[in-house]
């Protein structure tokens, strides 16, 4: 396994501001075949109230009904633009025992609360943005860094945790200058320096890097946000950063939209595309995984990439080997390419094989279910 440093078209450059599209007409929240609505649908539903399961309105309004989009059902809120929020009694977090906390971040986020492990003597907060041109993490520790050292201390003191460590790339000055302002005023969070290279960030490969080899807590600059906003603001989850760029638009940028939002609409709004030949990629530049304008902006997504649709045409393999020399989690992507056989169930699906692959192979589609022998 061989780490890399993509290279970056500086052309794509965001804008120094977060963009904010807070009023959508509808929003589209997921649903399953057996839910269980627990409002009445007739009645006028309030932002931050809870609909069904873990999921709460992000918005004020009614709903009108369930639609199927890119195979998948949503329940349609349609928004009011009132704003009306649902009162919430919640304790300040330095006010809870740790049993308390983990409970409410369990009722709130089992994403977050899935990452923490009670027995852990370390929490780990990642800062780093690996794919190229996404700006979410340095605008978070720009505009909300007090916010979010806040909250981090606090977490560390309710789980009774010394060692804090916050990891940036050597190359983010502006992440690192935001943070480095104001972390004077928290002794016991440190920040750690990382190469500028190619999943660097993730997880098991960090901790290969860092030679760690005890249990840790790791969780995104996004999850102390969240928490945040949840503990001090009484806001369940109903907003989220999402990176918007690539090379068919004038204008990249961050915004903040309501979560379940369709993004055609936020297309339609605030992006200026230069070449009507595009395709949109969700999450991964490197990963070619397309998708349509009508998909819904979730937990998930955290950047669309909106790039030329230009035709590259594919080799035949060369045998080099690139493939399986810098897989990061050693698929014998080789074998996969020109025997249709490999053990692909580790695929981490980061795209790194299609990326340095010098005959312009697109391996995403045999890593990705797309290719039936």
């Amino acid at each position: 396994m061989k780490l890399i440093t993509l290279q970056k078209d500086y052309k794509m450059l965001l804008k120094d501001t977060i963009t904010e599209y807070l009023s959508p007409n509808l929003v589209y929240l997921p649903i399953k075949d057996d839910f269980k609505l627990l409002v009445n649908p007739k009645d006028i539903i309030f932002k931050g109230q809870k609909i069904y399961d873990l999921k709460y309105s992000p918005i004020s309004g009614n709903i009108i009904g369930i639609k199927e989009l890119n195979n998948r059902k949503y329940l349609v809120i349609n928004n009011d633009f009132k704003e009306k929020k649902c009162k919430k009694v919640l304790k300040k977090i330095n006010e809870i025992s740790k049993i308390e906390l983990l409970e409410i971040i369990k009722n709130y986020n089992l994403k977050i609360y899935n990452k923490i492990n009670i027995n852990a003597n370390r929490i780990i907060i990642n800062a780093i943005e690996e794919q190229p041109y996404v700006g979410n993490k340095k605008f978070i520790c720009k505009f909300f860094n007090k916010e979010i050292l806040y909250i981090l201390d606090l977490l560390c003191h309710t789980l009774d945790i010394k060692d804090i460590q916050i990891n940036f790339k050597d190359t983010d000055l502006m992440g690192i200058s935001n943070i480095n302002n104001i972390i004077g005023m928290y002794p016991n969070i440190n920040i750690k320096l990382l190469p500028n290279k190619y999943l660097i960030s993730n997880k098991s490969i960090l901790s290969k890097y860092l030679n760690i080899n005890e249990e840790f807590i790791y969780l995104e600059v996004e999850d102390l946000y969240n928490l945040y906003d949840y503990f001090e603001n009484k806001k369940i989850m109903e907003e989220k950063l999402i990176t918007i760029t690539g090379n068919a638009i004038n204008n990249p940028q961050v915004i903040k939209c309501k979560i379940g939002t369709c993004l055609k609409d936020i297309l339609d709004e605030v992006v200026e595309f230069n070449n009507e030949n595009y395709i949109i990629m969700s999450n991964n530049l490197l990963g070619n995984k397309i998708c349509n304008n009508n998909i819904i902006i979730d937990e998930e997504i955290d950047s669309i990439f909106i790039m030329n649709n230009t035709d590259v045409i594919e080799k035949e393999c060369i045998r080099c080997g690139k493939c399986n020399e810098y897989c990061p989690v050693n698929i014998n992507v080789y074998n996969l390419v020109n025997n249709k056989k490999c053990d692909k169930e580790d695929c981490i699906d980061c795209g790194l094989c299609t990326y340095i692959c010098p005959s312009y192979i697109n391996i995403n589609k045999y890593l990705g279910g797309d290719y039936h022998e």
